[in-house]
């Protein structure tokens, strides 16, 4: 039996298991990312993997005359034109929604507690000054005025990474707060709502999905609402927390720091480029109150295998279904 052909670009970065994984079930075809794409390879593509850098729209679907399946190991699909998508009766196999397997993938929860311990403990640059030959440990401890087992915890979102989340805080002996207005949980204090949790909570994690309903959802308003010196962590989409605002809320000491593993539009094309102009960045090599970084809450090698090859065995069953109706039919 011919095997179908599946797609998928070098700037992914896809581990050497999955990709050995891949040849099992398919003909691959390796390109360094989208830009390289030929109206030739994409008409004869039955599966692609999508790089969340690179949109993949209408335009290039209508391409892919043969195209079965879209595969991305992501929670988020605004990389993709989903309507369209359905529309053409294309499978898209990802892991949005896939919240009983997802919920063995812990690296981005662990990553956010390492965050929080990291700027509020300002562990980076206490590291740095012993780098430098200092050994000024009170230095620090000024910076730090309370344990993490006196302080608050506020969870914005308490899906499957905002309870892990809430669980070391429990953990540490910490209040848990949380708003989600989508879940109840007897376990933490609810708060009705988002100004509520901004006053009940000394750090708060963000964990919800970005859309239309969230986007600056952490504004001037919540950041002013906030408790003196609080904090903000952020593993979930930049975009969620207005920048400016952010900066604004540090700069003015009303905000006591911030660890952030995204930044707004960090998966557009370009992003990168302009990266070290960035006000937050700018903000960060001269302060040691904001932590940023490149959007590694997911990044492990055991994650990164178990993701893909879960997304993988999604595409091999899929067209497994249409073989069968087709064979049926």
């Amino acid at each position: 039996m011919i095997k179908p052909i599946v797609l998928f670009y070098e700037c992914q970065h896809l581990q050497t298991s999955t990709i050995k994984y891949l040849e099992k079930y398919f003909n691959i075809i390796s390109l360094p990312n989208p830009d390289y794409d030929t109206d030739e390879i994409l008409s004869k593509t039955n599966v692609i993997f999508a790089p969340m850098e690179y949109y993949l729209g209408q335009e290039k679907i209508n391409s892919c005359k043969n195209l079965q399946a879209i595969a991305s190991p992501t929670t988020g699909l605004f990389h993709i034109d989903v309507d369209y998508v359905l529309k053409e009766n294309i499978n898209i196999c990802s892991l949005k929604n896939e919240q009983k397997y997802l919920s063995t993938i812990t690296s981005t929860a662990e990553h956010a507690w390492g965050l929080l311990l990291a700027v509020t403990r300002r562990i980076p640059s206490a590291y740095e000054s012993v780098c430098e030959g200092k050994w000024i440990g009170r230095e620090f401890g000024k910076k730090t005025p309370r344990m993490i087992s006196e302080m608050s915890l506020g969870i914005l979102g308490l899906g499957r990474l905002g309870s892990l989340v809430a669980g070391y805080g429990k953990a540490f002996g910490m209040t848990v707060y949380y708003y989600d207005p989508y879940v109840g949980n007897d376990l933490y204090i609810m708060c009705e709502n988002l100004n509520d949790l901004a006053k009940s909570s000394d750090i708060i994690s963000i964990h919800v999905h970005l859309n239309a309903e969230t986007e600056n959802l952490i504004g001037r308003k919540f950041l002013q609402s906030i408790r003196q010196g609080s904090y903000i962590i952020n593993t979930a989409r930049g975009g969620i927390v207005n920048e400016n605002a952010l900066l604004d809320a540090l700069i003015s000491g009303h905000l006591g720091g911030a660890g952030l593993d995204m930044l707004a539009g960090e998966h557009l094309p370009g992003f990168k480029d302009k990266l070290i102009e960035h006000q937050l960045i700018k903000y960060a090599k001269q302060h040691d109150n904001l932590i940023i970084t490149p959007k590694i809450g997911g990044c492990t090698r055991d994650a990164w295998e178990k993701t893909e090859r879960y997304v993988v065995d999604m595409v091999i069953a899929e067209l497994e279904k249409t073989f069968e109706h087709e064979h049926i039919a």
